[in-house]
């Protein structure tokens, strides 16, 4: 069953830009993983909540997604990309959730 990450975050609109360009830097990495399967990025245009910019990571399955958890940060950390400090500079809030897909 294919593993979806799903990162919610407030962004203040003076971070916005920077913020997107570290998850594109994240996402080039994340793609090149084994077991990546697609990934969005979501930029709300209206609605109600503070969460302003969702990102969107499937993985093949549970083994890939596990797999790509311990890879993932010594491959940013190469890069020199740190995003939990990134996002406490820039002012941003995440929520993460890790869920199942399957067709309906």
């Amino acid at each position: 069953m294919e593993i979806v990450l799903i990162d919610s975050f407030v962004v203040p609109d003076a971070s916005r830009p920077a913020l997107l360009e570290t998850s594109r830097a994240v996402q080039n990495v994340l793609k090149t993983m084994p077991g990546f399967v697609e990934g969005f990025v979501y930029e709300k245009r209206a609605g109600d909540g503070g969460h302003n910019v969702v990102t969107t990571t499937v993985w093949k399955d549970e083994d890939a997604f596990e797999n790509a958890k311990r890879a993932v940060p010594a491959r940013l950390q190469g890069l020199g990309i740190n995003p939990a400090e990134k996002m406490k500079a820039l002012g941003v809030q995440i929520e993460r959730g890790v869920f199942t897909r399957s067709a309906y």
